[in-house]
């Protein structure tokens, strides 16, 4: 009976908590190397606040650096235990999806811990610098999303608005972390070289768009583009779920007084913004899924 028992497998509560402690051990390094560019910055937005150059502004586009840090979180708790390999991950009492899904979540309560901590870092600058910490400003409004930027415009068809971001966009940075994590990891666990995929994603995605420009008048070509623009700045696209359409909606155009000002196109629309992190991160967990199928017991 006590042989039996000593070989019963945890659960999956004591398996989160045992893989929680193990990554804190893989990201005291990352830790420390993030420390240098925090301290960096602390210490120029001091100076620009001591010599009046105005404070830190707190926006939701910066959710983008959460969601960079979650792209390379799962490669740096995975690099070690590869899933398609043949090391300790066989020999647990733990079954490998059980295991697999133990410490993504280890390394998603990780990530939330470090969004959390980086939310407030910018929280306390902006109240200490005497910055913008409600996001509100003037912003100047074209009339139209679809009005062409490439020609002068006329002052006084731009209209200048206030735009508060509503509360729910404060949650843009956790949201954005978790779903590109999760994407991350699908690519991690999913593909048994992940690298060369991300590399050729990467790569393939720079030769679209280089294609696209030197043969925009080929109507192969000028199909594909409204499709590419549509998945990277659309309504639903990548960045109406990093960061609610913040970045893509910003440009700049010449008016006719010879001034060069940056406008909006549209102010974000939190509905979206919802729907967008709804679909990436539904097709993360899908893919999520999918990989941890693929590294199921076969024995």
């Amino acid at each position: 009976m006590t042989d039996t028992a000593s070989h019963i497998a945890p659960n999956f509560g004591d398996t989160v908590r045992e893989q929680f402690k193990a990554i804190s051990l893989l990201l005291r390094f990352a830790v420390m190397i993030a420390a240098v560019p925090a301290t960096i910055a602390t210490f120029l937005a001091f100076a620009d606040f001591f010599q009046g150059r105005g404070g830190v502004e707190f926006a939701p586009e910066l959710s983008l650096i959460p969601a960079l840090a979650a792209a390379v979180l799962p490669v740096a708790i995975w690099h070690r235990d590869r899933p398609f390999g043949a090391r300790f991950f066989w020999t647990l009492p733990v079954d490998r999806t059980r295991h697999a899904l133990a410490k993504m979540i280890a390394g998603w309560l990780w990530l939330m811990i470090g969004v959390t901590a980086f939310v407030l870092w910018l929280l306390i600058l902006a109240l200490i610098t005497k910055g913008n910490i409600t996001g509100d400003e003037i912003v100047r409004l074209l009339p139209s999303p679809t009005t062409p930027t490439n020609i002068a415009l006329d002052p006084s068809v731009l209209r200048a608005v206030r735009w508060v971001p509503q509360p729910a966009l404060w949650f843009a940075p956790f949201t954005a972390a978790t779903g590109v994590y999760v994407i991350a990891s699908a690519i991690t666990l999913g593909f048994r070289y992940p690298f060369r995929w991300i590399a050729g994603a990467i790569a393939g995605a720079f030769i679209v768009a280089a294609a696209g420009q030197g043969f925009a008048s080929d109507s192969f070509w000028h199909r594909l583009n409204p499709l590419v623009t549509a998945v990277m700045q659309g309504t639903y696209s990548v960045d109406s779920f990093l960061s609610a359409r913040a970045e893509s909606l910003h440009t700049v155009v010449a008016l006719t007084n010879g001034k060069v000002v940056p406008v909006w196109k549209a102010v974000p629309v939190v509905s979206d913004w919802l729907i967008a992190t709804l679909l990436w991160t539904g097709l993360g967990i899908a893919g999520v899924c999918g990989a941890l199928f693929r590294n199921r017991e076969r024995r």
